[in-house]
């Protein structure tokens, strides 16, 4: 139940300073990254809150990319849809939806006018396609539609091929959840769903094959040219029991997904399932992709592209709290990249130590690829909902990781009045230090964005934070930072589930 209130909860309940793993910071000029050439450009205010992670495309024309963000607040329900400009951060439009938007945006062109038009889904049944030059609705879910009596959340979704033969790409999502009930309520199936990129027609919908909810943006998944494109999804939550399956496009538009296949099993008795999406890279060298995925019960498991079959798996309770840790759950998607001088990405996790909604601590860890063993971890007294990123930040060809953690002052008698604030950290794997670049008001829980923003040949970063979730009214801040290092040949995970939120890792 990604929900405000749940996050609110999260925040006081769980983020303070402090931090009790090892990380070195000894002085090696190969290690080192120009932090205090990092320049910020622009940052602006606006309404409401933010968790949606920012998702750029040249809107305007100018040949800088602009960034879409999806806004809003739960109780009251408001929302919105807004395009800031890229070069100097002024809004360029605005839509309001009237329910939160939290999902990431995707970009095609759907009137066929040659411009990218935008597609972003949130809270109470939202989803709209607007025209990216214009801000004007194309068209907006039909959520009376006869398909279902009862229709839910919108999550990042993928454009496919072209379904229903008008020359628009079509829209495969999933739809579940349901913030309105109690954590251990019995609630209804999500559904995974194809709908027209030109009207939002609905082409195929079917229920989840174990009748359970949903929250995990599908992935497609075309493990190598001579294997079947497949659709991977999750089921479960916080307290439902869920896997990560596979379906075929077929199956979806004929409304059943009985035969699909169970790829990682929910462990007998432990109520928790898949929030977080999996990420696909090649892990065994054998030109096929495999999945990485992080399950909310703890479980970190890389499976073969081949035959599903598992290569390794990691268990953070094994390791958190010295092996004694009873609970670790995730949100975040895994990131990927070369943290080792081997061939073979390796994987950064993140992972909250304790059972929603009450949890002591933060676990989090880098797993060498080809072996599935712990490179190095770390527990802080912070949390993070956020997403990690990886790239080459110092040309030394190791990726760094860009993280941010959240933070509360705590005094003996508990939480102070919480004046929140959150950290955008650098981990360097040259020497396992971690480097602070800002310490920021609010909480931020969407990933960040670095991409070369303005073709200069230079990297930017975009980052956004929120105030307090619980509080009646809310604002929005996004920054610009200007890197000003040289854009590497190749960003292995730039963004939200990769740099083409499509899950895929770029590889060397």
């Amino acid at each position: 139940m990604l929900v405000n209130k749940i996050l609110s909860t999260l925040i006081i309940l769980s983020l303070f300073a402090g931090c009790f793993g090892e990380s070195t910071s000894e002085d090696n000029n190969n290690c080192l990254i120009p932090t205090n050439e990092f320049e910020n450009i622009w940052e602006i205010t606006g309404e409401y809150n933010t968790f949606s992670s920012p998702h750029a495309a040249d809107l305007n024309g100018d040949n800088i990319l602009d960034i879409v963000i999806g806004t809003g607040m739960e109780i009251p329900a408001k929302g919105s849809i807004v395009a800031i400009d890229g070069n100097d951060g002024n809004i360029l439009w605005n839509i309001e939806t009237g329910q939160e938007m939290f999902s990431s945006a995707q970009f095609k062109d759907l009137d066929n006018d040659g411009e990218l038009d935008v597609l972003l889904g949130g809270r109470g049944h939202q989803l709209k396609a607007i025209d990216g030059q214009s801000g004007d609705l194309i068209w907006s879910f039909d959520s009376n539609s006869s398909e279902r009596e009862n229709w839910y959340q919108f999550y990042t979704g993928q454009f496919i091929n072209d379904i229903d033969n008008d020359g628009v790409f079509d829209w495969l999502t999933s739809n579940g959840g349901d913030p309105t009930k109690a954590p251990n309520q019995e609630r209804e199936n999500g559904y995974i769903m194809i709908l027209s990129g030109a009207s939002g027609e609905i082409l195929g919908v079917a229920n989840t094959p174990d009748n359970m909810e949903t929250y995990m943006s599908p992935v497609v998944y075309n493990p190598h040219p001579s294997m079947e494109t497949q659709i991977l999804f999750g089921t479960g939550g916080e307290t439902w029991q869920g896997s990560l399956w596979s379906t075929s496009i077929d199956a979806i538009l004929n409304g059943d997904l009985s035969n699909a296949t169970e790829i990682v099993s929910p462990i007998n008795n432990i109520e928790k399932g898949l929030i977080s999406t999996p990420i696909i890279l090649d892990l065994t060298n054998d030109e096929v992709l495999d999945i990485v995925v992080t399950m909310f019960d703890g479980r970190t498991i890389a499976i073969n592209g081949n035959d599903f079959s598992k290569i390794w798996e990691v268990d953070a309770k094994e390791y958190a709290e010295n092996g004694a840790a009873e609970n670790t759950e995730t949100w975040a998607t895994p990131a990927a990249g070369y943290f080792s001088e081997d061939s073979t990405p390796d994987i950064f996790v993140h992972y909250t130590i304790g059972e929603w909604p009450q949890y002591t601590s933060f676990w989090t860890a880098q797993i060498d690829g080809a072996t599935g063993t712990i490179s190095w971890m770390e527990e802080t007294k912070h949390i993070s909902a956020a997403s990690p990123l990886a790239l080459d930040l110092n040309g030394d060809n190791l990726d760094e990781v860009i993280m941010i953690r959240g933070m509360v002052e705590f005094n003996e008698n508990g939480p102070t009045t919480p004046e929140l604030s959150h950290e955008v950290l650098i981990w360097n794997p040259c020497d396992n230090s971690n480097s602070l670049i800002f310490n920021r008001a609010g909480i931020s829980i969407a990933s960040p964005l670095i991409t070369d923003l303005d073709n200069d040949g230079d990297l930017e970063m975009i980052t956004t934070s929120s105030s307090s979730f619980d509080s009646p009214t809310g604002t929005w801040k996004m920054y610009r930072t200007d890197l000003n290092i040289p854009s590497p040949t190749s960003i292995t995970w730039g963004a939200y589930m990769g740099n083409n939120y499509d899950g895929i890792v770029n590889t060397r």
